[in-house]
C-alpha cells in the first residue's frame, strides 16, 4: 500500500539524521520540507522528492501531504500543531509534544474533533528490544517491578536551543519524556507519586516514582556527565540489564543481558530503526482508521511529566 506524503516542519538535526532516513525506510517517497533557516540546504534521501518551503505557515497552506511531522523547537509545537490539526492534517510531534498537560489535552480534543491522528514521537518504546525485554520476563513467569535508569551526557554546545527556556529548552523537557514514560512502557501504569531533585540551571534531575503495587522507577537524567544510556529492570527471579535503552543505533544489535533464576540469559536483538518502527505504527493506525491510537500515551506521559515538574518545584522549596 503506498505511503501518504509527509510535510516535515523544520530541517532539524534530528530530522536530518533520523526522521528523513526513517521516512525513506518505511517507503515514503514524497516529503515536503519547511525550514526558516536552511531551506537552501535541504537534502533528501535518494528516491525521495518534494517541495521545499521557507515558511511553516506557507508550507501548511500549500502542501498536499496529509501527515505533518513537527520537528521545530519545543515552544512552537503547540501553535503549529493547532494550525495543522485545524486544517485536517494528521500530526506527529517530536517529544515533548507539549510543555504543559493542559496543552496536550487541548490538542487531543482538537484532534478528536477533526477526526485526525495526533502522536508524540517517543520512539524508543517502539524498538523491538522493548518486546524482547517483555519476553524475557514473560518466559520466566515474571513481570518488571522496578526500573533503575540513567540517561546523561556531556554538556551540549552553547548554541543548542535546549539552553533557552524561552524555546522550551532544559533537561526537564528534553529528558522528562524518557523518564516519565518508563512506567507506561513497562508497567502499563502512571505514577501515584513522584519525588525529584532538579539540578541548578535545569541541567538534569534525579527521580523516584512510585506506582501501584509497590512498583518503582528511579534514576538520573541530565547533562554535564560522561555518557550513559542504560537501564536495569528487576522482577521476581529476574535481573535484566540493557544498554542504549533510550536511543539506539539502527545498525547495531541491541544487547540484553539477564540473570533468570540464577541462570545467565543473553538476548541480541537485530538492529532496527526505532523511528521507522514508530512510523510503521503510525501508518498502521491510519490504514486501520484508528486516529486515536496514540492519544492515551500522549496524555498519560504529559500527566506524568507534570507530576515530575511539580515534584522538582516542591523539592527546591
Amino acid at each position: 500500500m503506498p505511503r501518504p506524503g509527509v510535510l516535515l516542519l523544520a530541517y532539524s538535526q534530528i530530522a536530518r539524521r533520523r526522521i528523513l532516513p526513517a521516512l525513506a525506510e518505511t517507503g515514503v517517497t514524497q516529503v515536503d520540507i519547511a525550514s526558516r533557516s536552511a531551506a537552501g540546504d535541504v537534502i533528501r534521501p535518494g528516491g525521495m522528492s518534494g517541495r521545499t518551503f521557507p515558511d511553516y505557515e506557507q508550507a501548511l497552506e500549500q502542501t498536499t501531504a496529509p501527515l505533518v511531522w513537527i520537528s521545530t523547537v519545543n515552544s512552537t509545537h503547540l501553535p503549529l500543531a493547532e494550525l495543522a490539526l485545524s486544517m485536517g492534517k494528521h500530526v506527529v510531534l517530536d517529544k515533548p509534544a507539549t510543555l504543559r498537560l493542559s496543552d496536550a489535552r487541548s490538542l487531543a480534543a482538537l484532534a478528536q474533533e477533526r477526526g485526525v491522528l495526533l502522536a508524540e514521537a517517543t520512539v524508543y518504546a517502539h524498538h523491538p528490544q522493548i518486546a524482547a525485554i517483555r519476553r524475557v520476563f514473560a518466559d520466566a513467569g515474571s513481570t518488571p517491578r522496578h526500573v533503575v535508569a540513567a540517561f546523561s551526557f556531556p554538556a551540549l554546545p552553547g548554541s543548542n536551543f535546549r539552553h533557552d527556556p524561552a524555546l522550551g529548552g532544559g533537561m526537564l523537557q528534553d529528558l522528562g519524556p524518557y523518564a516519565m514514560s518508563l512506567g507506561r512502557v513497562f508497567f502499563d501504569a502512571e505514577p501515584q507519586s513522584v519525588c525529584a531533585m532538579g539540578l541548578a540551571g535545569d541541567h538534569g534531575f534525579s527521580i523516584t516514582a512510585r506506582y501501584c503495587g509497590g512498583r518503582t522507577v528511579a534514576g538520573h537524567f541530565g547533562t554535564l556527565t560522561g555518557y550513559v544510556n542504560r537501564a536495569t529492570l528487576l522482577g521476581p527471579d529476574v535481573c535484566l540489564d540493557v544498554e542504549r535503552l533510550f536511543t539506539t543505533d539502527p545498525t547495531a544489535a541491541a544487547a540484553i543481558r539477564a540473570r533468570v533464576a540464577n541462570t545467565e540469559v543473553a538476548v541480541d536483538v537485530p538492529g532496527a530503526d526505532a523511528f521507522a518502527t514508530f512510523l510503521t505504527a503510525v501508518f498502521a493506525a491510519l490504514r486501520d482508521n484508528d486516529p486515536e491510537a496514540f492519544l492515551p500515551a500522549l496524555i498519560s506521559d504529559a500527566r506524568a511529566r507534570e507530576m515530575l515538574s511539580d515534584a522538582i518545584i516542591a523539592g527546591s522549596e
